[in-house]
């Protein structure tokens, strides 16, 4: 067994220690992870993957009339607009909220399934439970979007595995992004970057096995203060930088890093339209003990 200093006589524990070193970061007891990317992003305000789009994506969409509303299984109903979307209004995996439907039962909020598809006439969404008995058809109603007051996850983002408890997570991040917003009165914004770790556990399916994942802590936290907004426009590049820093006593497991944000309103009516994504990276080191 290899120990420190190395004396000149222990040959074994010299032929270990460059064995150790030799085998890279894996044999240093270290595991190394990243992203980065310089290419433009926007934010869709998914609740699944890909939480990012290559194309403008919005983060509001103003109340849309609707014609019907369908259940179609204990966990997937489709709503039927009473004129025509062009371009489609949402995109999948995106919260919508649907309200003034003739039957209350339709009167709610779809996250985490949220959009499964959306076309020019219609829009099909999943609850995360199932509800029976299967409810009748409905007429009327609205279905809208907004991005305040939620989290907002980008595709900033690492796996680690943790294997001891006494293990470091080092992290250093960050994302420059453009925000824009509408305001019909003088409005005031909160913007919070953030570094949320979520734990993974085994989906327990035998035909497709993985992992799924809950949130467990927030780890880093930057806020921003834009007072009296109103109008159109964007606001001045966010520049949010995180400098190295540990996150320490996580217990055994597989962790799932992921760079959000979340607008508030504070004041005012504001909704933030867009959020334009440029230079974004992460690193992670994990250093046992």
């Amino acid at each position: 067994m290899a120990s420190y200093p190395v004396e000149s006589s222990d040959t074994s524990g010299v032929i270990d220690a460059v064995n150790n070193l030799l085998s890279g970061p894996s044999g240093l007891g270290q595991d190394f992870g990243g992203f980065s990317s310089f290419a433009t992003g926007y934010i869709t305000g998914n609740f699944r993957l890909p939480y990012s789009s290559t194309i403008p994506a919005s983060l509001y969409v103003a109340p849309i009339n609707l014609a019907t509303a369908a259940q179609l299984s204990g966990d997937t109903f489709e709503y039927t607009f009473a004129a025509a979307q062009v371009p489609p209004p949402f995109v999948p995996g995106q919260g919508v909220t649907f309200s003034g439907v003739a039957d209350p039962y339709y009167n709610d909020t779809y996250t985490r399934i949220g959009v499964v598809s959306c076309t020019t006439t219609s829009v099909i969404v999943r609850s995360a439970g199932e509800f029976f008995p299967i409810q009748p058809p409905s007429t009327g109603g609205t279905a809208s979007l907004s991005s305040m007051a939620q989290d907002e996850s980008t595709d900033c983002n690492v796996k680690v595995v943790i294997t001891g408890g006494t293990d470091r997570v080092f992290i250093s991040s960050q994302i420059n992004a453009i925000i824009s917003y509408t305001a019909t009165v003088s409005s005031d914004l909160t913007v919070s970057v953030f570094i949320d770790r979520y734990k993974g556990f085994p989906n327990s399916d035998p035909v497709n096995p993985g992992f799924l994942f809950n949130f467990d802590e927030t780890v880093a936290f930057r806020q921003y203060q834009y007072p009296g907004l109103t109008g159109t426009g964007s606001l001045s590049p966010l520049e949010s930088i995180f400098s190295t820093f540990p996150d320490t006593d996580i217990s055994p497991g597989y962790y799932w890093y992921i760079l959000s944000f979340k607008f508030e309103q504070t004041g005012g009516d504001l909704q933030v339209t867009q959020c334009e994504t440029g230079l974004r990276s992460m690193t992670t080191q994990v250093v046992k003990q």
